[in-house]
């Protein structure tokens, strides 16, 4: 059953069989609107004011989330959209975070936003093709059971690319990619439509900025008008989380700023989060202690933080977040504010030295120096990978083939498409087969042209799945999460602006640094250290080190042939673990967390592995 800041949902196709194909639904939820035919339309759980719907003649048109439009906006659109495509235009103009869907002439339309932090999925369901906001309930209509060769995929340092990463684990349900939509026909056929593209990175800083300041400050006031009851925001002390907490300050309503447990003995986070709550009107501060909230890795065997959806995303951080949405519930907060997505729009990825160097050569190379200064890149490996010609397909063929070499050194310059992909030494050969496979494939195409606008495209829709999933937890505890980063707007604010400008190695964030300006006090956005969970990683890692082993005595992954059980148990009881150690087994103690709280029917294995070694 749904907590009341929940948002879940089901899509049908206006005929009879898709009316049938609802019996599937395994808790179809109290909520149904309908199509104009008085079929069912939209089935799912939703509290009041969640779901806005409009009607004009036989056209309906909905948004599902947070979307300050009136209903009478979306009226006007409806009676001027007798066809879905012509909804384009209200796509292009709507903010927040919200699903945009419709129906008009026997045709459906279901749209997520740019990030995913609301996301679409199908499934063929009796015949007709049916969608939904999360995979996990497709996957329970249709008897769905796990991709191993996908989940093979996620156990990849630092991370699965694009387009693979929107790939569902659940065998028969597929993700409608960010920026497209879905159309079903009445007789239950589907396809998706692209309908956003990024914007040319053109604008010059100044410029950009005003459109961020008004993006940003409309994302978070917004949300403000339209909440009763108490608001909160992350304050951890940077630049993301400081700028949300001043724009959401406000004389007339109070604010409960938190700041999580953190070690970090030498670092400067709880000075800057102290100086910054100090400042703000009618603001509590509130700092969860370290001695008295959940370590990470806690109860990773227990499940704790995760969802079926798919492998937890904060894997060691599960239990700390669920308490964190416990404190903030206790505090009466319904609206809460996180920073997450400002370091993947305004630290563009160094990639952008590869695209810079070809359009503004002198500009790159000054660049280029600024980089070396700070971080002591090699000139050669340098000079190569700023002139790499490989383009995206290449480049993954390029890293398939690479898959089991020891991983570069942090001195090593990432410009390519995507980071350089490794296989950890305790996936089996198959596994890293099949991973080779699917990354080889000439059709991929990159989000944009660019290395620079991929990468950062890249790097948001990782943030929007994240938030998607943190979301959840926190509407569990009837807490609705906002990352007003990931606004659609906002994302074409900042992907509108030279990423030259947008970052650069001689500032922090110039671009959210002038939009802010005059909002948010000087040294704020002028910060240049940060603080880092080093500490409380290996603090946690060696806590429950024991426990951690125990998944691997016998584990999931290891019945499903994608890990050797003691080479993982090698690799906790390293004596002396490093930062790289523990991120590179986050992933695998994500899938088998994940694992063991799936029903056992759902994680049989299928014979898909093929002999051979990449």
């Amino acid at each position: 059953m749904s907590a009341s800041a929940d948002v879940s949902f089901v899509v049908v196709p206006d005929s009879e069989a898709g009316r049938a194909a609802l019996a599937s639904v395994p808790a179809p939820g109290p909520r149904v609107i309908r199509h104009a035919s008085g079929r069912p339309w939209l089935v799912g759980h939703w509290p009041d004011q969640a779901v806005t719907v409009a009607a004009a003649g036989r056209t309906r048109v909905a948004v599902a989330g947070f979307c300050p439009v009136s209903r009478g906006k979306l009226k006007a659109a409806a009676a001027r959209s007798a066809d879905i495509s012509a909804l384009d235009g209200l796509a292009r103009e709507l903010r927040g975070s919200a699903h945009l869907l419709a129906s008009a002439g026997g045709r459906v339309r279901v749209q997520g936003g740019v990030a995913g932090v609301r996301s679409v999925y199908r499934a063929r369901v009796a015949g007709v093709t049916i969608a939904a906001d999360r995979p996990e309930t497709l996957a329970g209509m249709t008897g769905a059971h796990v991709d191993e060769r996908l989940l093979a995929l996620r156990l990849m340092r630092p991370g699965v690319p694009h387009p693979l990463r929107e790939r569902v684990l659940w065998r028969g349900v597929d993700a409608v990619a960010p920026g497209s939509y879905l159309v079903v026909e009445p007789d239950g056929t589907a396809r998706t439509v692209r309908w956003w593209e990024p914007p040319e990175p053109e604008l010059p800083l100044e410029q950009g900025a005003a459109a961020v300041r008004a993006a940003l400050t409309g994302a978070v006031r917004a949300r403000i008008r339209a909440t009763d009851g108490a608001i909160s925001a992350d304050l951890a002390g940077g630049i993301d989380s400081g700028t949300l907490a001043h724009l959401a300050a406000t004389p007339d309503r109070p604010l409960i700023t938190l700041r999580g447990p953190q070690l970090d003995p030498g670092g400067d986070d709880a000075l800057w989060a102290r100086r910054t709550a100090g400042r703000l009107p009618r603001a509590e501060h509130v700092v969860l202690a370290y001695d008295r909230s959940p370590v990470l890795y806690e109860d990773l065997d227990r499940g704790t933080g995760t969802l079926p959806s798919e492998p937890p995303h904060w894997t060691r951080s599960g239990a700390r977040y669920e308490h964190t949405a416990r404190q903030l519930a206790a505090k009466g907060s319904r609206l809460h504010f996180c920073g997450h997505g400002g370091d993947e729009l305004f630290s563009p990825p160094a990639s952008y030295l590869h695209t810079l160097l070809r359009s503004r050569p002198l500009t790159a190379l000054r660049h280029i120096r600024g980089h070396r200064a700070l971080t002591p890149w090699p000139l050669y490996p340098t000079w190569r990978a700023v002139t790499d010609g490989k383009d995206f397909p290449a480049w993954l063929t390029h890293n398939a083939a690479r898959l089991t070499e020891p991983p570069p050194g942090p001195c090593h310059p990432q410009l390519g498409w995507t980071p350089e992909l490794r296989m950890p030494a305790w996936v089996t050969a198959d596994a890293t087969y099949a991973t080779c496979e699917l990354l080889t494939d000439a059709s991929y195409e990159p989000l944009a042209p660019d290395r620079a606008t991929h990468r950062t495209l890249e790097g948001v829709r990782r943030a929007g799945a994240a938030i998607a999933y943190a979301t959840r937890l926190m509407a569990a505890h009837d807490v609705r999460l906002a990352a007003p980063y990931l606004d659609d707007r906002v994302i074409e604010a900042a992907l509108a602006v030279r990423p030259h400008e947008r970052g650069t190695p001689h500032r922090r964030k110039p671009l959210l640094a002038d939009a802010m300006r005059g909002l948010v006090p000087d040294d704020v956005l002028a910060r240049a250290t940060r603080g880092h969970y080093g500490d409380d990683a290996m603090d946690g890692f060696r806590r429950h080190r024991r426990i951690l082993l125990g998944l691997f005595d016998g584990s999931e992954l290891s019945r499903l042939g994608l890990v050797d059980d003691t080479a993982v148990r090698a690799a906790l009881r390293a004596p002396n673990p490093t930062p790289t150690t523990l991120r590179t087994l986050e992933p695998t103690l994500a899938c088998e967390s994940w694992l063991r709280t799936l029903p056992a029917r759902t994680r049989e294995p299928v014979a898909v592995a093929r002999e051979g070694t990449p």
